[in-house]
């Protein structure tokens, strides 16, 4: 599991270095591939209705759904390649780096023993923080999209330290159908979003 660990930060740092939303959007789906494979392996692929959610979660909504409804919304907009989910510059760079030695030096102290267990803490704290960092940096719509699933995503990285029988099936339900609700939300809010800046009275607002 090691190595699907490392992939996945990886995927966190890549976007932030590569200003395009092409990019943010592949790493958001390589994220989820990266996560589905780590969960195969906690159930030892043992055959489940728990695994089936999961696989159904993190394969088909994070690392399909999410980017393919983004991406056909951009396409379709004809939207610009370039989109720096932070400031493109060495300073915000540093602050990326510094923030994931920080979630290593954190998973030290949390979980004291090396192993599995402490690189997913330091993996999944990593992504907290610099989800948050986009969060708190973004300007547009997209970006602030990216900083959210950023942030979902290092919640579903967490959750998989906990093992398969902590959380209840209800519950399990519900997670995913709030995020098929978001899903539905981002994509609702681009195009609307789109309508609204490419309106008569949004031109005639932007010449006053």
């Amino acid at each position: 599991m090691t190595g699907l660990l490392i992939a996945f930060v990886i995927t966190l740092l890549v976007p932030l270095f590569v200003g395009t939303w092409r990019t943010s959007l592949l790493g958001l789906a390589v994220q989820g591939a990266l996560m589905a494979s780590i969960t195969f392996r906690l159930h030892h692929g043992e055959p489940s209705l728990a695994l089936g959610l999961s696989m159904f979660d993190l394969v088909f909504l994070r690392a399909l759904g999410l980017p393919l409804a983004v991406y056909l919304v951009l396409r379709a907009q004809g939207a610009p390649g370039r989109n720096d989910v932070i400031a493109p510059n060495l300073f915000s760079w540093g602050m990326a780096l510094a923030l994931v030695v920080l979630a290593f030096r954190t998973a030290d102290v949390l979980v004291p023993t090396e192993g599995d267990d402490q690189l997913l803490v330091a993996v999944a704290s990593a992504a907290l923080l610099l989800g948050l960092f986009v969060l708190s940096t973004a300007r547009g719509v997209l970006s602030q999209i990216i900083g959210l699933m950023r942030v979902e995503n290092a919640i579903a990285l967490f959750e998989l330290g906990n093992g398969k029988d902590h959380e209840g099936l209800a519950i399990r339900i519900g997670q995913t159908a709030v995020l098929l609700l978001s899903i539905g939300f981002y994509r609702w809010y681009l195009i609307g979003l789109a309508r609204e800046e490419s309106s008569p009275g949004a031109a005639e607002t932007t010449a006053l």
